[in-house]
């Protein structure tokens, strides 16, 4: 199965939560965004070495954003403007979508989406 890691799917593997062992030899992938956003945290959480090292864990794996997806994520965003989505996670949602992946995050206002798997 193909999975689309969001960027606390990647700090929580980075960090060894044992309830997401079962997707790390999933065939993932992620976006440049998801990594910036890993790298942040890491850098503000730990150090920059640290950080450094989970973004080169998961760059094999990142991909881009294309203008279609642009649109799509910004419209469902749009649609949910209530739930207050961030922007890098509209556009993560529809990546996965758009490469029929699950979309793997802990973020619990996924939960009522298609295609979202939610772990803790």
């Amino acid at each position: 199965m193909k999975i689309f890691l969001d960027a606390y799917a990647m700090i929580e593997i980075c960090e060894g939560n044992s309830n997401y062992d079962a997707y790390v030899d999933m065939d993932p992938i992620t976006s440049y965004n998801n990594l910036a956003e890993l790298y942040y945290f890491m850098l503000l959480a730990y150090d920059e070495h640290l950080a450094l090292e989970s973004m080169q864990r998961f760059l094999d794996c990142a991909i881009g954003v294309t203008p279609d997806i642009i649109a799509d994520a910004m419209k469902f965003r749009f649609r949910h403007k209530k739930t207050r989505f961030s922007y890098i996670d509209c556009l993560g949602y529809y990546l996965a979508k758009k490469n029929n992946c699950k979309f793997l995050t802990g973020d619990r206002a996924f939960g009522k989406m298609e295609d979202a798997i939610i772990v803790r």
